[in-house]
Order: structure tokens, then C-alpha cells, then sequence
């Protein structure tokens, strides 16, 4: 299955939020929204799932308009942690009230998911911990069986334990179901090795667009220390990211045989080409972009 999400704008109060977005994302893959904390990635979010009514444009499932089939809404799975409505509630009267929304949501399975993770049963949502919400969060996610589960900022607050375990489930859900992940954040670290493709939104448009795979084939990081002057060629090519004493660690966008063989004539003393980081592959595409700086 296929969410396309087309031409799409929203204003709220007079402001333009979001202005002509477009993208698309099928099942099996994981989309990374990035973008500054306030630049309409949850306002997106709403109004995909029809929370909010778009001012133009399509949220398209396999080429079908959900404005005029809103039972395809079922395959769109969105919590929205703003809805305070479920804070007084206990896990299995939120599950009950879901299950209303995505029938495929087996209620048993996700109580035993929830001790599974030591989460407290008769425990109203509100007196979870940060944590204990994120995971319950992404466990209810999970339970609904959507074929495209949203997720907003789903680390946010999280430590490192509840995060990690948080990653896991989520690349377990990928590989054992037809389903694609959306996942907003401003933190490129936090998406690492989740990801294969990105939009970076900014000033209410996708500025840029990622096949990460495609960026992971030409890319290279390489760390390099020489006897003598460093080579002015390098920075023609690369862009330096780290400098410590005589010790360089350069990232290439474009890494070619040609800079090969140009470093090797240099007769570097150390060359070692270090492992690519989410935050690498962007870093040079958006370091003259202050607009984009995103959070580390």
C-alpha cells in the first residue's frame, strides 16, 4: 500500500502552516519528517489523519481520496498526546475506546504486551512516567495493525533504556508486518538506523527530500592525518568536520576513484574511513542552510 500525501496546505489563524506539501511512502519503508521544533510537523500530522481539514490538497491511499473513503482511515494509525481526554483513563479503557477506531486491535495481545513491559495495568495514563507513556504509546501503535502508523517526536523525553527498547520494537514491527513508519523529530541522532528515507521541512514546505540509501552508496567518512600541510584538494571535494591537532575527519558526498587515488598520491600517515552516522549524511548537504541546523 501507498500514502501519498499531495499538494497539501493548512492555515491556522492566517498563517500559512504547511504550503504545498508533497510526499509519499509505502508500506515496508520508514519516513523521517525533520524539521525545527514548530514548524508544523504535528499540524501535518492532523490534518493526514483528517484531525484538521486541510485548506487544499489530497491525503491519497493508493490513489483513493480519504476525504470520500474515510473507512480507509482505519489504515492510518495517529496518538496524539495532546488529547487530554485519555489522561484519566486506564490502559484498557483507552484499548477499548481504539478498538471502536481499528478493529483488528486484539485487546488481549496488547495487555499481555503491556506486562510483557512492565507496564502497570491499573494505573491511569496520566501517572505513567515520560517513559512509561512512550512506550505505551508506540505498544498501542503497534497493537492497531495500521498499515501507516504516525509518530510524533515518539523519543522525546525518553532514556536511554525506554528509547532503545522503544527502537526495537519499532524495527521489529517493520520487518514482521506490512507497515510503514512516519516519524517526526528534530534530533537526526534519534533517528539513526531507523530510517531510509527523509523530508526536511522548513518555513512551511519540504525543502529537501532523501533516499538514504542512495546517499549511504556515495558517502564516505574517512579520518585522516598527514606529515606535512594538508591538501588543499580535500576540501574541494569533502568538508571538514573535525579537527584535532593533525588529525582530520573529512565527509564526502561524492566519493569518487579519482579523490582515491588523489589522497593516496598525498601519502596520508593514517587513512581510515569511519562508520556513516544519520547526522553525517545531512551534515554537509545542510551546513550553509542555517534555516535547517537541526539539533544534535
Amino acid at each position: 500500500m501507498e500514502l501519498k500525501i499531495n499538494n497539501l496546505d493548512k492555515i491556522i489563524n492566517g498563517k500559512t502552516v504547511l504550503k504545498n506539501i508533497n510526499f509519499k511512502v509505502s508500506t515496508g519503508q520508514v519516513l523521517g519528517i525533520i524539521g525545527r521544533n514548530g514548524v508544523g510537523k504535528t499540524t501535518l500530522f492532523r490534518t493526514i489523519i483528517g484531525q484538521y481539514l486541510a485548506d487544499q490538497g489530497q491525503v491519497l491511499i493508493d490513489n483513493t481520496d480519504l476525504d470520500k473513503h474515510i473507512e480507509l482511515k482505519q489504515s492510518l494509525f495517529f496518538f496524539d498526546q495532546q488529547n487530554s481526554f485519555i489522561n484519566d483513563l486506564l490502559p484498557i479503557q483507552i484499548a477499548k475506546y481504539y478498538q471502536k477506531i481499528y478493529d483488528k486491535l486484539n485487546i488481549n495481545e496488547f495487555i499481555n504486551n503491556l506486562q510483557k513491559h512492565n507496564l502497570p495495568l491499573n494505573t491511569r495514563y496520566r501517572s505513567y512516567s515520560k517513559g512509561m507513556q512512550g512506550l505505551f504509546n508506540v505498544l498501542l501503535a503497534i497493537a492497531s495493525k495500521a498499515e501507516f502508523i504516525i509518530l510524533d517526536e515518539p523519543f522525546d523525553g525518553l532514556d536511554i533504556l525506554v528509547k532503545e527498547n522503544v527502537k526495537r520494537l519499532l524495527i521489529q514491527l517493520i520487518q514482521l508486518q506490512e507497515t510503514a513508519l512516519l516519524i517526526s523529530s528534530h534530533n537526526l541522532a534519534e533517528l539513526d538506523s531507523l530510517i531510509d528515507q527523509a523530508i526536511i521541512i522548513a518555513d512551511a514546505e519540504v525543502k529537501s527530500r532523501y533516499e538514504l540509501e542512495d546517499m549511504r552508496v556515495n558517502t564516505r567518512k574517512i579520518q585522516l592525518v598527514f606529515k606535512d600541510e594538508f591538501p588543499s584538494f580535500i576540501e574541494k571535494y569533502g568538508t571538514i568536520v573535525e579537527k584535532r591537532g593533525r588529525v582530520y575527519v573529512v565527509i564526502f558526498n561524492n566519493y569518487s576513484k579519482e579523490i582515491d587515488e588523489q589522497i593516496a598520491i598525498s601519502g596520508p600517515l593514517l587513512f581510515e574511513e569511519l562508520p556513516l552516522t544519520l547526522e553525517d549524511l545531512f551534515r554537509t548537504t545542510l551546513v550553509n542552510e542555517s534555516d535547517y541546523i537541526l539539533e544534535k
